[in-house]
């Protein structure tokens, strides 16, 4: 049989690519690929992250093409003139994206941090991270200059604060966080989450106060997120993937991997009823 020989340049940049330790796949690191800019911008926008209604993989392909943007920041400098210019763009289109993207700095710290992009962390990472560090500038101190505080935080290992570290250190990255700063993103908790999370903690339980749970498979009427903030809600915590230390796997249709290792693992699995009456009356 032919050895197959994996490929050592970036097909797009030419870059050196990289492999880190315990990956099989490689990836291109260089910040300024045309094709890790397009997917920068696209998870920027995604429905988990920013969620800007209107800006497709078309219309990011046009804008990093032409040359009109070179980082995330560059959207929020876009005017509709510029937008109107482009491919199937008309005058009231590019107006809607632009109040679309000026919305989007409202949205929540944890979609800030998700949305960054960094690697090997996903959402429910993120929203650990966001409430563990209130800001930008609280998360880059600790993944700079005290690690174990950013392993501390529930769900996040030493990979994650490896992959914090490296970013924040990154000059590219720190001039991006100072234009978002600028162009008028908080990079932090809201003065009303912040009171939530205060609440929070004074509260203290709730039905599901000390309990882990990991969510698989699509569930019959609540989505991940509406999943999520249930169990949240009631006390619990949500990691995205199993252990020993897990209490429950909440599983639905197709649910994969998750559900063989809880079960590998002897983790209770539940359904999406068997959750409601774990939360009992909090629900609805």
């Amino acid at each position: 049989a032919q050895r197959l020989e994996l490929p050592h340049q970036c097909p797009e940049c030419g870059s050196e690519l990289v492999r880190e330790a315990g990956e099989a796949a490689t990836r291109c690191v260089n910040s300024s690929c045309p094709a890790i800019l397009r997917g920068a911008l696209r998870h920027w926008v995604s429905k988990g992250a920013l969620d800007v209604d209107g800006l497709g993989s078309k219309l990011i392909e046009q804008l990093v093409d032409r040359g009109l943007v070179g980082s995330i920041a560059d959207l929020y400098r876009l005017d509709g003139a510029v937008l109107a210019s482009l491919e199937r763009m008309g005058s009231k289109s590019a107006d809607n994206l632009v109040e679309a993207l000026q919305a989007s700095k409202g949205q929540p710290w944890h979609r800030q941090l998700y949305g960054l992009g960094i690697h090997h962390v996903g959402e429910v990472n993120a929203k650990a991270l966001a409430a563990a560090f209130p800001s930008a500038a609280d998360l880059a101190t600790a993944a700079l200059e005290s690690p174990d505080l950013v392993t501390a935080v529930f769900g996040i290992g030493a990979e994650i604060a490896q992959s914090l570290q490296q970013w924040f250190a990154t000059p590219a990255n720190q001039g991006l966080l100072s234009s978002l700063e600028r162009l008028g993103f908080s990079l932090a908790l809201s003065a009303d989450e912040l009171a939530a999370e205060a609440q929070r903690a004074e509260a203290g339980g709730g039905p599901l106060s000390g309990q882990t749970f990991v969510l698989t498979g699509t569930l019959p009427s609540l989505s991940r997120s509406q999943a999520q903030a249930l169990i949240e809600a009631a006390g619990g915590k949500v990691s995205g993937s199993v252990s020993k230390k897990t209490s429950y796997v909440v599983a639905g249709a197709e649910a994969g991997s998750k559900l063989e290792k809880a079960e590998s693992l002897g983790v209770p699995v539940l359904s999406e009823a068997e959750l409601q009456d774990l939360v009992g009356p909090l629900h609805g």
